[in-house]
């Protein structure tokens, strides 16, 4: 090879490393270490901290996250379900990661809630990194962040389609609104506990006085108004997402 094609060579090999470098930033999944404990990131977004003692766990949770997105898939197949006796984040029929007591930092909780609150933070994320642009029809009482009030339904019907055509079940976290499209993120907070859940839009409701969103118990379970019925909250339209993830 003569000299004047080295340049040539140690730019393609300099692109090489690039891309190579920018696939592995591209990983939506991250792990960052803070103290004594390992933080699970998507995006931006934290998602959840656990101890130390658990790093090749979530390590091995991360990574399957990332071949995962790197196949693509909806939020709508995303879902909390009960694998062999522990609550799970599944994709389709591929269980990623179990909740379990210990994985908490400093607090007893449910696992089923951990859970919810992990697909919570998932659609936070996937609005963050995915979301199509607001328009008009996103709206909500003529705007995109609105102070009103939701209420909740569950119970008879689990196992009922919603108006999209999903089979609802006790772990949906999504709500019905009376004209948003389906498959939009909205994001709310009760200032009544101070909580938040993200939410999807899957069913039609007809609003009545000042109720704007009917979400699932489950999410009035992480916003913490099932004793409430009928909560005072901000609601933020974060957007439409359809497949997340893929080549």
């Amino acid at each position: 090879m003569t000299k004047r094609h080295k340049p040539q060579l140690a730019f393609f090999v300099i692109l090489f490393v690039f891309i190579l470098t920018g696939t592995a930033l591209a990983a939506p999944s991250v792990l960052e270490y803070e103290g004594a404990t390992i933080i699970w990131k998507i995006g931006e977004t934290r998602v959840w901290r656990f101890p130390m003692t658990y790093a090749a766990e979530v390590t091995m949770m991360s990574d399957s996250f990332n071949r995962l997105y790197d196949g693509g898939f909806s939020l709508m197949d995303l879902n909390v379900e009960k694998v062999d006796g522990l609550w799970s984040l599944r994709v389709k029929d591929k269980a990623f990661f179990a909740a379990r007591p210990e994985h908490a930092v400093g607090v007893k909780l449910n696992t089923r809630v951990m859970a919810l609150q992990w697909m919570s933070k998932i659609y936070e994320a996937a609005g963050e990194m995915h979301a199509q642009e607001l328009t008009p029809e996103y709206k909500l009482r003529g705007g995109f962040d609105v102070a009103s009030s939701v209420s909740w339904y569950g119970g008879k019907l689990i196992g009922k389609k919603f108006a999209n055509g999903e089979k609802f079940t006790e772990s949906h976290l999504t709500a019905a609104a009376k004209d948003l499209p389906f498959g939009t993120l909205v994001k709310i907070t009760t200032p009544a506990t101070g909580r938040s859940v993200v939410v999807r839009i899957t069913d039609r409701f007809r609003e009545h006085k000042n109720r704007v969103l009917d979400i699932s118990n489950a999410a009035a379970d992480l916003l913490g108004i099932k004793g409430i019925g009928v909560a005072k909250a901000q609601i933020k339209v974060i957007g439409r997402v359809g497949l997340i993830g893929g080549k």
